[in-house]
């Protein structure tokens, strides 16, 4: 679109080229490398270190989605895609191998290396098609953390009340970045995600409509609800308010006060069913007062 990024200070400015670079230029670059290896793929090659130039690729692939500050193991401060991903699980409670922490290793980056490691796997083994899907999945995995980055902007220029110039211009990278591939699957909601998070919104972006028209395309994208979660505030351990996963109405804590106050009253029920029953059944085989008796008498209780 028409990004006038001339309206913003430094401040803008600078988050919109450091994000720009790691999101959109490095990310963009990631897959050429992919696809470079599988351009150079041999099928079923049978003589020795045939595919060592794709495998070479690959790495390489590899290389510029982690970068070299997260060290050996992940845990250092990076500034590139693997990075994001840890972060933002941690903002959508989708860390660890179930996807529903709040710290760690982000359930992506599990699922992504290890589509690396199998695709390595085959292309060295020369099965070129087989690689091509882990490519694929790969992609579809690496827009995850974009589509938090840009619910997260939309949430703090709307509802967290801070329409700054800063967050505006995070929001709308991070749409610059992942509208392409909504827009293939839905032109309107791409239109729509646009329209909410462009430079020069000015706090009108519209945090729910945004939510909605991304989560219209999570099946098209191979994406699920539980990859991408919901805006989650660990002090009170709840979801915001209008920010739970999809296909969620009622927030975790809600859920579970809702769900056991429904089980004791079905229980109470029950319970109170029950002794009825028996009062009854009690009544009417050792009671000596007939019921003739009991009305003329004018009594009111029934055997």
């Amino acid at each position: 679109g028409n990004a006038d990024f001339s309206m913003y200070t430094e401040v803008g400015r600078g988050e919109a080229i450091k994000k720009g670079s790691a999101y959109m230029s490095v990310w963009m670059y990631i897959i050429r490398e992919l696809e470079a290896a599988i351009h150079e793929c041999k099928n079923d090659c049978t003589v020795a270190n045939c595919n060592d130039e794709p495998v070479n690729s690959w790495d390489e692939g590899v290389a510029f989605y982690t970068g070299s500050l997260e060290g050996t193991d992940g845990s250092g401060q990076g500034v590139f895609p693997y990075s994001l991903a840890d972060k933002r699980c941690e903002n959508f409670r989708t860390c660890g191998d179930l996807a529903e922490e709040t710290s760690g290793t982000s359930h992506v980056n599990i699922q992504i290396l290890a589509q690396f490691v199998d695709g390595k796997r085959n292309l060295l083994a020369g099965k070129c098609d087989a690689a091509r899907q882990n490519k694929e999945r790969i992609e579809q995995l690496m827009a995850v953390p974009l589509v938090q980055g840009t619910i997260r902007y939309a949430y703090v220029t709307d509802l967290g009340n801070d329409p700054s110039e800063k967050p505006e211009a995070e929001g709308a990278t991070f749409a610059a970045a992942v509208l392409p591939l909504v827009s293939a699957c839905d032109e309107d909601a791409a239109t729509t995600i646009y329209n909410n998070m462009k430079v020069g919104q000015n706090g009108a972006a519209n945090f729910v409509t945004v939510k909605n028209a991304f989560e219209s395309v999570y099946a098209c994208m191979n994406i699920r609800c539980a990859d991408v979660g919901g805006l989650y505030d660990a002090t009170t351990g709840d979801y915001m308010n209008h920010a739970q996963p999809c296909g969620s109405t009622e927030s975790s804590s809600n859920s579970k006060t809702v769900g056991l106050a429904v089980g004791l009253s079905i229980g109470g029920v029950a319970l109170i069913a029950i002794i009825v029953l028996l009062s009854r059944r009690y009544c009417g085989s050792h009671s000596n007062v007939t019921t003739n008796t009991d009305v003329a008498g004018g009594d009111k209780m029934v055997a």
